[in-house]
């Protein structure tokens, strides 16, 4: 029976009004047992209420009958509706006593009912109902008093009035109970069904980063082997087909790379990567790739590249090309005659960067105007039956849109279906050399049908090795380099490379980085440290599928002297090797492949040993560009995801936070590395420095102080230093270290002003809520019920080498956030005016501005920076959180 009558109230088979008009039955029925018992126990028995009540109960139960029986849910809402309020409450109250008993308490109960079961006219028509029923009772029981019945004593009305008060809120509470049990369990299965689609979308976007990574495997041997095909100078037909198997690859890895961009934008991984580039050389690049396309359409291509532009800028040029390209390929596919225009110009703003302005016109098929604001959708290709035979994915401009959105551009299109379009994309960028470009014949790229491929150099003294698991990339690599007369190896394994650089000496080793088994930076660590081994000093170039200025800095930072991206391009490989060769047995055949004399022994002179080496756990949250000036290294610690563990700001940082992380949730958890990895870590670092001064993170919030004391004792130059500090406070120490040890100060001063500035920093962390606080071990589980159910935001200090819970304050994020920055600014005259950090996880450039607003609000500092922290912080602290740390007087 509790069961049919369990599922008769919770259960799943109806909407949410139907469960909570059953409830309202079951507890009025009660409700109205509860009268009938009443009546009949403190009064004479009278027929006519009697008969009332028994008439509220038959209500209820043909109401039960009409809605199950016959499913008219609305139909027994108003039955009841219209028997409480017309007949049964009135006439109680007049036959109960009037306002000397608990009537007036039950009329409440009608109006509750009306409020929660009726919405629009038909609420506002029942109130009124209600209104005048009522109404029409108090006037009686006023005007004329003769037809109340009255209670036959006084004692008998207070016992009516306080059943009728209990009943009722009873009743009250009991449908209000139900109902947040309905709610509860809608809403857990609702928050079921969202994480259950997230993991669903992030195994797809894997599963399709994946994919692409492993498809550019074939491409790259596809492309190369063309290459060597056209390098032969074949005729007719032969060449004829070569071009167009270079176009279709090159279309297919554009393809690849779309589908690796769509899904690192759906993980929020995509990142803008600024680099310097030359400005000639961007739209050279651009024409070369679009030319092929144009040629074989018979269109024409028409140039107004200004001259006036700036000849060196600095932005992503990676991704302004595949921008521009994007649109060029459109433009190009869509268009079946006519030609295509490519303009560019540049103005320059007042802070110095100039607006970079490109067009792409045509004079192909259009976009109606009902489809434009379609046409950023993925996947979505505008006017498909016209155009089913244009070959595309409808990835191209959705991606573009994002990409031009990341970099804080603006694209807009102008199109006259049938005539034509004309995109145009602005991008501010930063200029590095104002010198004018000038007259570019960008038309003069690439080679005239008929010439033959010549090579950048001849060595026949030079040795390379090329390390891959792949046979085909191999050969690829290995062909490439043919025409140079290098002497060429091959290892299948980093196990193999290393056997192989014991019995030879080379001059340059190309190492696949993705490898089985032992990888390309354990391979290239290995190397350096081998016992006996002839290229400890060798230069080593990663291939890999990545690129850019972040790819650069990645493989600098774990000791590559340089990187070749696949597909691999042969000029470009011969370009790369061609700088790590000695001169002397370098024969120069082109002066297209630049190498400076002093190459070599610039690289031989940078593996110098300096005199101390300043380096830091992972969590201290410096800018990048600041870790490279300083020279300061850092030791990675571990997150665990549910694909596996990996190394926190090298093979996964915070840009991951969305596919592992919400505002209450976190499924990444942070892990030290072992004392083994510390004591590999100090060794490469002494390979590079004397002496190594060690800040680790508090010793109180991790297990990486202890590990690295430990792997400290296996060497007399290794010092390590608890910062007392993680994020941004410990950052703000790490660079007090570094600029003493730039400023030529000894270990042992730098040691002990280190002591002097953890005393100094201030650093406060705010959240906005204590759940993934609470999961990390920070809080209790009570703190973080406590903050969920009203809404509160804690804020943490750095407190004994731990980080401690400070208060927690209410209202909006906003509000917390402009709170707890005046709150721990609140003494002014303290703080040092000198720097100040702001990390945040996930905030947005928009919340960031603010913030920074806010600090500068409390105090005019001469610099301001502001750093995603890692994601070993974020993972404790959780979305949207944010620290400040700043030094005190």
């Amino acid at each position: 029976m509790w069961k049919k009558m369990h599922r008769l109230m919770f259960g799943k088979d109806c909407e949410l009004r139907e469960r909570m008009l059953r409830s309202i039955i079951m507890v009025g029925g009660l409700a109205t047992l509860i009268g009938i018992a009443e009546v009949l126990l403190t009064m004479e028995p009278n027929a006519l209420v009697l008969a009332v009540l028994m008439l509220l109960l038959l209500a209820m139960g043909s109401s039960l009958v009409v809605m199950f029986k016959y499913e008219k849910f609305d139909l027994a809402a108003t039955l009841i509706g219209l028997i409480i309020i017309v007949m049964v409450f009135p006439v109680i109250f007049l036959m109960r006593g009037g306002l000397n008993g608990g009537p007036s308490v039950w009329m409440a109960l009608g109006v509750f009912y009306i409020c929660i079961m009726f919405t629009g006219k038909k609420m506002a028509g029942f109130l009124a109902l209600c209104a005048g029923m009522y109404g029409g009772a108090y006037l009686i029981a006023y005007y004329q008093p003769e037809f109340i019945v009255v209670m036959e004593a006084e004692s008998i009305a207070y016992i009516d009035s306080y059943v009728s008060v209990f009943v009722v809120g009873l009743c009250a509470g009991m449908i209000i109970k139900v109902q947040m049990r309905v709610f509860e369990e809608e809403h857990k299965q609702n928050i079921a069904q969202r994480e259950e689609l997230e993991r669903s979308s992030d195994s797809k976007n894997i599963f399709f980063a994946n994919m692409s990574h492993e498809i550019r495997t074939p491409i790259n041997s596809i492309i190369g082997l063309n290459e060597m095909i056209l390098r032969s100078n074949p005729a007719g037909e032969t060449r004829e087909y070569a071009i167009d198997i270079q176009l279709a690859s090159k279309m297919l890895l554009n393809q690849v790379n779309d589908i690796l961009d769509l899904s690192q934008m759906e993980m929020k991984k995509m990142r803008v990567v600024p680099t310097e580039y030359r400005t000639e050389e961007l739209f050279g690049e651009l024409i070369e790739l679009i030319r092929i396309q144009m040629e074989k359409k018979k269109l024409e291509l028409y140039l107004d590249i200004d001259k006036k532009l700036p000849s060196v800028l600095y932005g992503d040029e990676k991704r302004i090309k595949q921008i521009l390209l994007n649109i060029l390929d459109n433009a190009v596919k869509y268009t079946l005659e006519g030609s295509v225009t490519l303009s560019a110009s540049g103005e320059y703003a007042e802070d110095g960067t100039v607006l970079l302005k490109v067009q792409v016109a045509d004079t192909g098929i259009g976009i109606r105007k009902e489809d434009i604001e379609y046409l950023y959708d993925s996947f979505n290709r505008l006017d498909e039956s016209r155009n089913m035979r244009i070959v595309g994915s409808g990835l191209g401009l959705a991606i573009t849109k994002q990409l031009v959105d990341l970099m804080d551009g603006e694209i807009t299109v102008d199109s006259i279906y049938t005539k034509g379009t004309t995109f145009t994309v602005t991008l501010s960028q930063k200029v590095v050399d104002k010198e004018p470009i000038g007259m570019v014949d960008f038309l003069r790229h690439g080679v005239a049908e008929g010439e033959s491929y010549r090579p950048g150099f001849v060595a026949p003294e030079a040795r390379v090795l090329v390390v891959d698991d792949n046979d085909m990339n191999a050969i690829v690599a290995k062909r490439l380099l043919s025409y140079t007369k290098v002497q060429v190896d091959v290892a299948h394994s980093g196990m193999e490379c290393l056997e192989m650089t014991k019995k030879k000496f080379y001059h340059v080793i190309l190492m696949d980085y993705m490898m089985p088994g032992m990888n390309g930076r354990e391979t290239l660590e290995a190397l350096r440290t081998q016992e006996n081994g002839l290229c400890r000093e060798s230069a080593v170039l990663a291939l890999t599928a990545n690129s850019g200025a972040e790819a650069k800095r990645q493989y600098q930072e774990e000791g590559f002297d340089g990187y070749v991206e696949k597909p691999i391009q042969g000029r470009l490989l011969e370009t790369e090797i061609a700088q790590f060769l000695p001169p002397e047995i370098l024969e120069l055949q082109d002066l297209g492949v630049e190498v400076s004399g002093d190459a070599y022994f610039r690289k031989r002179a940078r593996k110098k040993r300096k005199k101390i080496y300043v380096t830091a756990d992972c969590v201290c949250d410096i800018p990048p560009e600041l870790l490279e000036k300083y020279d300061i290294k850092l030791m990675y610690l571990y997150i665990k995801t549910p694909h596996g563990r990996f190394a926190d700001t090298r093979e996964i940082d915070s840009d991951s936070l969305a596919q592992y992380m919400t505002a209450d949730q976190c499924s990444v958890f942070a892990d030290s590395v072992t004392v083994q990895e510390f004591e590999e870590f100090f060794a490469q670092c002494l390979t590079e420095a004397e002496e190594v001064i060690h800040i680790a993170m508090a010793a109180g919030v991790g297990k990486s102080y202890d590990s690295a004391v430990m792997a400290a004792k296996c060497f007399d130059h290794v010092h390590v230093i608890d910062s007392g500090q993680v994020s941004g406070g410990m950052g703000l120490v790490v660079l007090g270290a570094a600029w003493f040890a730039m400023a030529g100060k000894s270990v042992d001063e730098i040691c002990e002003e280190v002591e002097k500035i953890k005393a100094k920093v201030r650093t406060r962390f705010i959240m906005p809520g204590a759940d993934v606080f609470w999961q990390s071990g920070r809080t209790s589980a009570l703190v973080a019920k406590m903050c969920r159910s009203m809404h509160l935001h804690p804020v943490a200090v750095m407190r004994q080498n731990k980080v401690m819970l400070s208060m927690l304050l209410g209202g909006s994020l906003e509000s917390a956030w402009r709170w707890g920055i005046r709150i721990h600014m609140r003494r002014r005259r303290k703080i040092s005016r000198n720097i100040v950090v702001i990390t945040h996880v996930g905030c947005t450039v928009k919340q960031l501005e603010w913030i920074a607003n806010e600090v500068r609000k409390m105090a005019s500092f001469d610099r301001i920076i502001i750093q995603k922290a890692s994601l070993t912080v974020a993972c404790n602290s959780g979305m949207e959180s944010v620290g400040i740390a700043y030094y005190e007087l």
